[in-house]
């Protein structure tokens, strides 16, 4: 900006512009530096759909990481219940057995 306002100062020649019915005049620099800051402006706007594009791939694909977190949480909740219930398991049958043994010694 500061560059297209030092040359708006150094080109202060008026310069007639005309579009379809419309007819303004004002110095070339001017004109420069309104093209220039319009220019930008659009280059910003379609930049915008690009941020959007962006943004949604990257929700689908937080969406889907989501998901495979939630379906390896439940398969390791499914394992360790299963070896929670298969550690009390071999106790219990260790706790039956030793009744068992009891119940013969004092027959």
């Amino acid at each position: 900006m500061f560059v297209s306002a030092l040359f708006a100062f150094q080109n202060i020649g008026d310069v007639t512009v005309r579009f379809l019915i419309f007819e303004w005049v004002f110095p070339q620099g001017v004109w420069e530096v309104v093209l220039f800051s319009s220019g930008a402006a659009v280059m910003w706007f379609f930049s915008l759909f690009s941020v959007f594009e962006v943004r949604s791939k990257m929700k689908k694909e937080l969406k889907a990481k989501d998901e495979k977190i939630e379906t390896l949480e439940k398969e390791k909740k499914a394992i360790l219940d299963t070896l929670a219930h298969g550690a009390s398991a071999p106790q219990e049958n260790a706790a039956q057995a030793a009744g068992r043994s009891e119940s013969e010694t004092t027959d």
